[in-house]
């Protein structure tokens, strides 16, 4: 099985980030599939993936974690370049510590144990 869990985080009119939801789904097979992409010097560059066919999908489960006001940030994800490499470290620590602290919550552990992770 494989489970691939993506996230969102919602962010009030400040946009200032108040929760983030995990979305998990498991299937029960993958393909490895060779992708290609263009770097931003319109160099190529291969890698492989896994592939998952909504067919093989068996389970679907979804999580909020509110983030406690201390852990709140305006910090995120750079969708230009150049990025701000000071930003970008800090909303990469803060979804790190969200994601250690949601770990420990029940409704994670409710969530492996439903998807057998």
């Amino acid at each position: 099985m494989y489970t691939i869990i993506t996230s969102e985080v919602q962010r009030n009119t400040q946009e200032v980030s108040e929760s983030i939801t995990y979305i998990f789904n498991t299937y029960s097979e993958a393909t490895l599939v060779t992708r290609t992409v263009l770097d931003q010097n319109e160099d190529t560059i291969e890698y492989q993936d896994f592939e998952y066919s909504e067919d093989n999908l068996i389970g679907t489960r979804t999580a909020t974690y509110i983030i406690p006001e201390a852990d709140q940030t305006t910090a995120a994800h750079g969708t230009v370049h150049p990025h701000d490499h000071e930003i970008e470290i800090e909303y990469q620590e803060k979804l790190t510590k969200w994601w250690n602290d949601f770990c420990q919550t029940q409704a994670y552990m409710d969530i492996v144990q439903e998807l057998n992770m």
